[in-house]
This record gives C-alpha cells, sequence and structure tokens, in this order.
C-alpha cells in the first residue's frame, strides 16, 4: 500500500498560528508607526500656531509699546489667544478649549510678565500651544524677552 503524502492537522494549526503571529506583529507595527506619525504631526501644526502666535505679539509690541506693557504685570497675566487678540485676562488661561486650529484640538495661551522697572523696558513672554492625546497633555513653549530697543 502506498503511503499518501499530506500534511497533518497539527502542522496545520502550527503554520497557520505563526502566520497570524505574523500578522498581528504586522498590524501592531503598523499601528504604532500611525500614531507616532500623527503625534509629529500634531507637534508640526502646534509649532505653526507657536510661531503665528509670537508674531502676533511681536506686531502689537512694535505698534505701541506702552500700550503693549499694559497687557502685562510683575506677577505675570495670561490671556487665551486663540482668537489673536487681547481679550479678557484669565488667570485660568484657556481652561479646557482646545478649539484652535485643523483638526480643532490645540489652545494658545499667552503670560505676559513686565520686568521691573520705570519705565518699563523689557517684557517676558511665555507662549504655549498644548493640545490632548487620549488622556496626555502635549505642549510646544515659546519663550522670549522683548525690549522696547528692538
Amino acid at each position: 500500500m502506498a503511503k499518501k503524502k499530506a500534511f497533518s492537522l497539527i502542522e496545520v494549526l502550527v503554520f497557520i498560528t505563526i502566520l497570524s503571529l505574523f500578522f498581528v506583529a504586522a498590524m501592531t507595527v503598523t499601528t504604532f508607526s500611525l500614531r507616532n506619525m500623527k503625534a509629529s504631526e500634531y507637534k508640526i501644526l502646534a509649532a505653526h500656531l507657536a510661531e503665528e502666535g509670537m508674531e502676533w505679539v511681536k506686531s502689537e509690541k512694535e505698534a505701541d509699546w506702552s500700550q503693549f506693557t499694559i497687557h502685562g504685570s510683575l506677577s505675570g497675566t495670561t490671556y487665551c489667544l486663540n482668537s489673536l487678540d487681547w481679550g479678557t485676562p484669565n488667570p485660568d488661561g484657556c481652561k479646557e478649549s482646545y478649539d484652535l486650529g485643523k483638526p480643532a484640538i490645540f489652545k494658545r495661551e499667552l503670560k505676559v510678565d513686565n520686568q521691573t522697572g520705570n519705565p518699563i523696558t523689557a517684557t517676558d513672554i511665555e507662549l504655549t500651544v498644548s493640545w490632548t492625546d487620549g488622556t496626555t497633555v502635549f505642549n510646544v513653549p515659546v519663550k522670549t524677552v522683548l525690549t522696547v530697543w528692538e
């Protein structure tokens, strides 16, 4: 009687298991890569929003220095700059107002801290763009000192 060559059930199950593990590993790597790519995209968008905010602050400073220093204080004044206007100072900044950008997941806060002196000749500026991804909060901070002479 001739032997038939065939795969046993165990060999088939082992092959399917190994193949399944390969596909699960490939999907895990793909998902991780996509998540990192999305995080990098959001960081780039936040950097652009921070740059836009800082350019607006510099233009306000150039327009009228004495008016600009009114927006600050020695202890620091915080503004929500989602719409690029001074609005009303708020010690809590934008709170949970993540409605800036596309997608609308960012918030932009500005802290204006006048340095001591009479008249005021320098102001510390701290602009932070924040967003959440899941339960994690990410920030892109920009700090500078603006003076009356530059």
